[in-house]
């Protein structure tokens, strides 16, 4: 199977990891139909590095194992720990986010679970699209077939939010004032925010592809004309995102060689193509951060309504705005009560997760704005962002850093207990 732009020869060796996962996955859920792998390595551009000759993948296997009926999280969990165990490495904490994260040691299994029923009923995400297009089955039947062939563009713009918010928040996870970062793992995650700024803007020039390949070539060509307000502020990002693309197909020492320098360019050009993008979005003009954390923590009607769309078509056979609205409004609280449960089990109660107006998750990202912000050029503590971001996680979470570096943990912490709840 084909795992990374290189050949047969590294793919081989990708296989020799992918076929430890299968017999952990296996071991834990014996019914399952297929097992398939997406994201980097499913599309055939997954990234290598060499150590000591040996070929290495990649921060994760981004995988779904298929199955008649639901497996427990638990279990997930288990097989991803057992396949950490077996390469002798740590593999992903499910509660806490480990700042000294190093793709030696921290390579692990995304392991999430799709009945075939769920497949039948996905909704047009990125995620699904390419899981349905460009991805390799590499246990059991192809199951793919009972996904709904939608269109890309069926996809909303919602993904492409979601994704910047994602990016943005790497930054975040993954610096440390003290230095604790890998300069290579955070070299990786920086260079992630301009390859994946290249992918929310393909959603809105409707050029998307599920290939970072040909989303980069569409987007160097078509930069300029796609996005002329935005290449007055951001005239060198398609070069920026031809390099960084080009580097994570095969890792060969840093792409920078000042890993701070690359780190505050990248925080500067994601958040000028969020600014862009939610403004888009939204239907408004977006130019300080203040008013991007608040567009993002008020955006959930907009956000969320394609998915409440989908659910009701497919599962209520309704098309009606009232019924979507309230649909919009039930994501929105039962996003609440899974946190508060989540935080329940981790910390203690919190109730101030039902206080606030906003969903957990987007609540989080708008803290993160400003907390992403909240060291200036030199590295110094920017005492307004730092408090404004404080106060924002307050809202959903139990915050009480002093310092950037335990805000940022906080924060880390706090989008891990959420996102890694294994919501399908």
């Amino acid at each position: 199977m084909k795992y990374t732009p290189a050949g047969e020869k590294v793919d081989r060796e990708i296989q020799k990891y992918v076929d430890i996962a299968v017999e952990e996955i296996l071991k834990k859920v014996p019914d399952a139909l297929s097992i398939i792998i997406y994201g980097g390595y499913g599309r055939g551009e997954g990234s290598y590095f060499l150590k000591k000759g040996k070929v290495m993948p990649v921060n994760d296997f981004d995988t779904y194992v298929i199955t008649e009926k639901p497996a427990e999280p638990e279990v997930l969990d288990a097989a991803a720990d057992n396949f950490a165990k077996r390469l002798g490495i740590k593999g992903i904490p499910f509660k806490s986010f480990d700042k000294t994260w190093n793709f030696d040691q921290n390579f692990y299994l995304d392991l999430k679970c799709l009945t075939t029923s769920q497949l039948k009923k996905l909704f047009p995400m990125i995620r699904y699209y390419e899981l349905r297009n460009a991805t390799n089955v590499v246990y059991g039947k192809d199951t793919r077939t009972f996904i709904p062939d939608f269109k890309k563009s069926d996809v909303p713009l919602s993904e492409g939010a979601r994704i910047l918010m994602n990016r943005m928040t790497h930054l975040v996870e993954y610096f440390s004032t003290e230095g604790k970062h890998d300069p290579l793992t955070l070299s990786f995650f920086c260079t992630k925010a301009f390859i994946d700024s290249c992918t929310a803007l393909s959603l809105l020039s409707k050029r998307y592809e599920p290939s970072y390949l040909r989303r980069m070539d569409n987007f160097v060509k078509n930069y300029e004309k796609d996005f002329p307000e935005l290449a007055k502020k951001l005239p060198d990002l398609p070069k920026k995102v031809k390099k960084y693309t080009e580097w994570k197909m095969k890792i060969n020492g840093l792409p920078e060689k000042n890993i701070e320098k690359l780190w505050l360019d990248a925080r500067h050009n994601i958040t000028e193509v969020a600014k862009y993008f939610v403004g888009r979005m939204l239907g408004k003009r977006i130019e300080t951060l203040d008013e991007l954390s608040d567009a993002i923590a008020s955006m959930g009607k907009t956000y969320y309504r394609p998915y409440a769309e989908h659910f009701s078509k497919t599962n209520l056979k309704i098309r009606n705005n009232l019924i979507t609205s309230v649909l919009s409004l039930g994501i929105h609280w039962y996003f609440k009560v899974l946190y508060f449960l989540r935080i329940l089990k981790n910390k203690r109660p919190y109730l101030r997760i039902f206080t606030n107006k906003s969903a957990p998750d987007l609540q989080i990202m708008a803290a993160m704005v400003h907390i992403l912000h909240s060291l200036d050029r030199h590295m110094k503590i920017d005492s307004k962002n730092f408090s404004k971001g404080l106060n924002e996680l307050r809202k959903v979470y139990p915050a009480k850093a002093i310092k950037w570096e335990d805000l940022s943990q906080e924060y880390a912490d706090a989008y891990v207990l959420f996102y890694l709840q294994k919501i399908v």
